[in-house]
């Protein structure tokens, strides 16, 4: 004889968005939402319907466009920064090799991850937004540099590099390769003698050991 169905203590969804996963989610939207829209344009309304949530469940978490957005920065490019500082901390063999195998790798997370949106949006906006600009400029520009300084200082230490003055080499090497890798996703398409990205960090991480290494002295 069949037992009775339990009304009173109905079976579980089968699949259930578990609370601890929204803030992620809602962070993903917000990424796509930013990168595509810039700051300015973008409604929380729009990023809560891409995370598959409601507004009010955002604002459990978010209680501002401004605060959405400093998360969304720490929870990509930070996040990036501090992997990339770990892996240089870490990094075994000569200063020279350091310098290209970061390159390789934070041109592969900027091109792969499409941070060159969050940097687009700075660029083009940030401007307009003194907060969130000094925000920017002390969570991911500042450390990007520190951290480009630290191999630069550790290859003057030992031989392979050169001092440039002000210590130029730390700002224009992250700028040459945003500046690179924003090309290649926003404009590769129009350029009609465009270049791989393979060809394009080739270019330059030639460029920048030229700028860096360190030179022989001039025979007199």
């Amino acid at each position: 004889m069949s037992q009775p169905a339990d009304t009173t203590n109905p079976p579980a969804p089968r699949w259930q968005r578990r609370p601890q996963e929204r803030p992620e989610e809602i962070l993903d939207a917000a990424f796509d939402v930013f990168g595509e829209q810039g700051f300015a344009r973008t409604r929380l309304e729009e990023v809560a319907q891409r995370a598959g949530v409601s507004k009010g469940t955002l604002y459990l978490y978010f209680d501002s466009k401004e605060t959405l957005f400093r998360e969304m920065v720490r929870a990509k490019a930070v996040a990036a920064l501090r992997e990339a500082e770990a892996f240089v901390e870490g990094f075994q063999g000569t200063n020279r090799d350091l310098l290209i195998t970061f390159l390789r790798r934070m041109y592969r997370v900027l091109r792969q991850q499409n941070l060159t949106r969050i940097s687009r949006l700075v660029q083009a906006e940030l401007g307009s937004f003194p907060e969130l600009a000094h925000f920017y400029t002390q969570e991911v520009i500042l450390p990007a540099r520190r951290l480009m300084e630290t191999i630069i200082v550790r290859g003057v230490a030992s031989g392979e590099f050169r001092e440039t003055p002000l210590g130029f080499a730390s700002r224009a090497v992250p700028m040459l390769l945003i500046h690179a890798a924003q090309t290649q996703c926003f404009f590769q398409r129009f350029d009609p003698e465009a270049l791989s990205d393979e060809e394009t960090l080739d270019g330059v991480i030639d460029f920048c050991l030229s700028g860096v290494l360190a030179r022989p002295e001039p025979q007199r």
